[in-house]
């Protein structure tokens, strides 16, 4: 009984330690590449043509359960122009929305007061979203994650 106790652990910790088990693996950057940015418009349900100046990335893929930061900025002023209608409800946003701040250099969200909530999406997948409104442009602050 013992032996296939040690057998049964040698063989799990294996194939935890050798990538066995691996999700996926982690990715940052300023400059989001057209194949991380299409990521973003496809999971967080963004308007396919709404055009977009790509400002952070960040993919934490190395667990169970993926979440993406992703910040953008936009000439469109219209807001129900961002997400698929059909997908995500902006109705329930409010100003002085504040979104939580993170370890990550290029998310500058703290102290700030924004436009936005947070949005459920089909497949138990959520979003919190700010939207930083300026005179000629809005700057958007997404964190997506599954459970």
């Amino acid at each position: 009984m013992k032996k296939e106790f040690v057998l049964l652990f040698l063989v799990c910790f294996f194939s935890c330690t050798s990538g066995f088990l691996s999700f996926g693996s982690d990715e940052e950057t300023i400059s989001p590449t057209p194949e991380q940015v299409a990521i973003c418009r496809n999971e967080m349900y963004l308007n396919q043509i709404l055009p977009i100046e790509p400002l952070g990335y960040k993919l934490l893929g190395s667990g169970i359960d993926d979440a993406i930061w992703f910040k953008f900025k936009t000439e469109e002023k219209n807001i129900s122009e961002y997400f698929s209608k059909n997908a995500v409800n902006t109705d329930n946003f409010k100003h002085d929305f504040q979104m939580f701040p993170e370890d990550i250099s290029w998310w500058d969200v703290e102290n700030k007061k924004f436009f936005g909530g947070n949005a459920e999406l089909p497949n138990v997948k959520f979003m919190t979203i700010a939207i930083e409104e300026k005179t000629d442009y809005n700057v958007v602050y997404i964190m997506w994650h599954e459970t």
